[in-house]
């Protein structure tokens, strides 16, 4: 049983990562699973990383290190439209996940995970 509200949004949930470290980011064959102390998100749609005015994108060069640059950095804010589920680390660097149908390299986008024993979210 959890004690998550049902009628909880994956923006809600996504707001307990506020002030969370990235503790590790997973490269798994065609996904990318970010890590923070309990909680997961497995972005089988690529994320892209932006640095100020630069956007990385997977393949390109930088990407990996941008992305593994968040390693122990903090989570300040969330953010969740239509388009994109975004992850902002202080130090204004923005890991987002797009949720355009066009973007979609399967039947999901992203899933996240609270914890082992609570509720998960299938975009």
């Amino acid at each position: 049983m959890t004690n998550t509200p049902m009628n909880q949004t994956l923006a809600d949930a996504l707001e307990k990562l506020v002030g969370q470290e990235l503790s590790s980011v997973t490269f798994i064959r065609d996904y990318v699973q970010l890590a923070f102390e309990g909680a997961s998100i497995s972005a089988y749609t690529a994320p892209t990383v932006m640095c100020g005015s630069e956007s990385l994108s997977l393949g390109q060069p930088g990407y990996r290190d941008g992305l593994c640059g968040q390693i122990g950095c903090r989570v300040e804010r969330t953010e969740v439209d239509d388009l994109r589920v975004s992850i902002v680390f202080e130090g204004r660097v923005v890991v987002s996940i797009s949720l355009r149908d066009d973007d979609y390299r399967g039947p999901e986008a992203l899933e996240f995970s609270l914890d082992q024993r609570d509720r998960i979210w299938v975009v």
